[in-house]
């Protein structure tokens, strides 16, 4: 698949300087190769570097030095994904994944900063009790995860504009309203609630056009998901905001404790007034032939 990421904000006047990160590299895993991958900014930056973060993930940071009334950064990748199976888990209880669970010491301090609740992802009254209507005693994983997101999906309504980037978790709770964002943070901290270890996930996913229509170009968007982990094979990920597993259709690019960790693009940037971004995605199936950036 190729993914073409653009972000564009403009100022009312000018900015002197600009300080970000960019989390816009797929990642590597066992499910997904990145085969290439490059990002482009407006106006050329004095420095930029290619940082590993403390999860795992590949950011970009870069400065601009000089004085510019808009920012544009764009990102070009192409992935490869691999469709794995369940068999080897799929008789593994829920409960045998738990954090309490896990006997390796490395693998408890390196799982911990996912197993506790955080200021976006609190411990929600009822939130535990929310989950375990899927995770009941010795369902095996694979079918609690499959009934958790179902019951997400089922239960919370996706509205674009009801929620935004800073829009408290609790808020969601209550009015069951939100986007794939705020799914993944209720999924989280329902998983966090009852043990389990539990990231939040950003990335893409391909969508199509109605039947007889020409698919537009960056009418997509990012997209985020929740993954669970699992001694002995590894993140499961899942989509609440579409009821499905995570397989061909999606692209990974990070995982994070909430979307704090991994957003697309955060930084600071000196004078310019306010600004929002304009984002166009555009994510697209094609075929080893044309496995290149595009323009």
């Amino acid at each position: 698949m190729r993914v073409r990421h653009e972000t564009v904000y403009r100022y009312p006047g000018a900015a002197s300087l600009a300080y970000n990160m960019a989390w816009l590299t797929p990642l590597n895993d066992p499910q997904q190769n990145c085969l290439q991958h490059r990002v482009k900014i407006d106006p050329k930056p004095r420095l930029t570097e290619t940082r590993m973060d403390v999860f795992g993930n590949q950011c970009t940071y870069f400065e601009v030095h000089k004085p510019h009334d808009m920012l544009k950064v764009v990102s070009h990748a192409v992935v490869e994904r691999h469709t794995g199976t369940l068999d080897a888990i799929k008789e593994t209880t829920w409960e045998q994944c738990r954090y309490r669970e896990l006997g390796n010491a490395h693998q408890r301090v390196r799982s911990c900063r996912f197993a506790y609740p955080g200021p976006i992802t609190p411990a929600l009254p009822g939130l535990a009790e929310y989950a375990q209507v899927a995770f009941v005693s010795e369902r095996p994983i694979v079918e609690a995860i499959a009934a958790f997101t179902k019951q997400i999906f089922s239960e919370f309504s996706y509205q674009t504009g009801a929620t935004h980037v800073d829009t408290p978790i609790d808020v969601v709770w209550q009015t069951r309203k939100g986007v794939c964002q705020d799914f993944a943070h209720i999924a989280v901290s329902g998983l966090r609630s009852i043990g389990l270890i539990a990231a939040y996930v950003s990335g893409y996913i391909v969508t199509n056009p109605p039947e007889g229509e020409e698919k537009l170009q960056g009418t997509d968007a990012s997209h985020a998901w929740y993954a669970v982990f699992i001694p002995g094979y590894g993140w499961l990920h899942s989509d609440p905001t579409n009821d499905m597993w995570v397989r061909d259709e999606h692209i990974t690019v990070a995982l994070g404790r909430d979307y704090s960790d991994v957003p697309p693009l955060k930084g600071v940037c000196y004078g310019g007034g306010q600004q929002h971004p304009d984002v166009a995605v555009t994510v697209e199936r094609i075929s080893e032939e044309d496995a290149s950036y595009g323009d």
